[in-house]
């Protein structure tokens, strides 16, 4: 078993070591060359958007759309927005009018900096001619709800804007220097955000245009495996090495195949191979929703199948958005980040008068992981990579 306590450090810790604005400036630095005697105007969109606003420094003009105010300020040339996330709301749309004033109003001179992390989907938004935000969070809420992987959920979304999947791109005319930090399987630019200001399926890429992701997905779970190798917990790091278990597949197949670290000291799980324990993976597994479903989000839903899993053994799981936010935010109280469950937790819950197996057909993990005070509550950390895994 590995303790709670050294699990939160290691959380804590890897926020730390993440920092975006650290990456744009390092990434920035590069680009010296490319960017030099260009007016500079900023977009950052996303959870780290703010983060890295600040790592971008001064611009001419920019824009810095997030889901929560962090209280810091901006360099010189920043406006600072808060619109809606998970489903985007009247801010997104306002945001996105504020977003395309911006790029629209480049000269060719110019050079547009986007700053693109998790969470931009809905946090800025212009609807496409005819739909409306009922009929978009209708038609996207559905696919959400079936358990579609991200790559899905954003081809829906970009269907149903007039800015995602390369259409902000194409109202500029200078050029677009894109760095983008991924919460998406296979650091794929193009679905990172649903891709604002990347060339989307049949469209010629634009000359001139740049785009890199500067911390991938696994960025994350890396910084949480270093952490735990400093208080010598950690012997390794489980990289995606092969997948039969895909870190988007369903909740309950991975905590399936994860469960066999209790068993054996070889196991493949998250898409990743995992030899001797403590384990530590990324991944965002996939939900369904019942129609009547409760409250928690994926992280929370994997610790209860876990916890059941691991019943009456001296196994430990802790399992965390690195965003600190773990599905819609209960009603009234903070949102979770994820939860920690051990051998004990499945039968404390039923001691708390609570059916876990309600709890989990329902989709309505949190009440039940709240009873027993195993929800893990970090608050917003200000970046968004995958979620992370730690067994042991």
């Amino acid at each position: 078993m590995i303790a709670r306590a050294i699990c939160e450090e290691a959380f804590r810790e890897a926020v730390i070591a993440c920092d975006p604005a650290v990456r744009v400036r390092d990434a920035l630095g590069k680009l010296a060359d490319r960017l030099a005697g260009r007016e500079r105007i900023g977009i950052a969109i996303g959870k780290a958007a703010f983060a890295m606003a600040r790592g971008a420094g001064p611009v001419a003009r920019g824009v810095a759309v997030s889901n929560a105010d962090d209280g810091r300020e901006l360099p010189e040339g920043w406006t600072k927005l808060v619109a809606s996330h998970p489903v985007p709301d009247e801010r997104s749309l306002e945001a996105g009018d504020a977003v395309i004033d911006l790029v629209a109003s480049a000269r060719p001179e110019d050079e547009i900096l986007a700053l693109i992390s998790g969470g931009a989907s809905a946090l800025v938004e212009r609807l496409a001619p005819g739909v409306t935000l009922e009929q978009q969070h209708a038609q996207i809420g559905a696919v959400m709800a079936s358990g579609a992987k991200i790559g899905e959920i954003n081809r829906a979304r970009i269907a149903l804007s007039a800015i995602k999947g390369g259409k902000l791109a194409a109202m500029s005319e200078a050029p677009i220097t894109t760095l983008a930090i991924s919460d998406v399987f296979d650091n794929d630019l193009a679905v990172i955000g649903s891709g604002p200001t990347i060339a989307g399926e049949g469209q010629p890429w634009r000359p001139g245009d740049y785009a890199r992701v500067i911390a991938p997905i696994e960025t994350f779970a890396r910084a949480v495996c270093q952490a735990l190798f400093r208080v010598g917990v950690a012997r390794r790091y489980f990289g995606n090495l092969d997948r039969e278990i895909e870190p988007t597949g369903p909740v309950d197949d991975v905590a399936t195949t994860a469960a066999a670290l209790f068993d054996a000291n070889v196991a493949t799980f998250w898409g990743q191979r995992a030899v001797g324990r403590p384990a530590v993976a990324w991944g965002e597994p996939t939900l369904a929703l019942p129609k009547h479903h409760g409250e928690g989000g994926r992280a929370q839903q994997l610790a209860l199948e876990l916890a059941k899993r691991m019943r009456g053994t001296w196994d430990s799981a802790f399992i965390a958005g690195s965003d600190g936010i773990d599905g819609p935010p209960p009603h009234g109280r903070p949102a979770p980040a994820g939860a920690y469950v051990d051998g004990s937790t499945w039968d404390a819950i039923v001691a708390a008068g609570i059916d876990p197996d309600r709890a989990l057909a329902r989709c309505d993990a949190g009440p039940a992981l709240e009873a027993v005070g195993a929800l893990v509550i970090t608050g917003p950390t200000g970046i968004n990579f995958a979620d992370v895994m730690i067994i042991g």
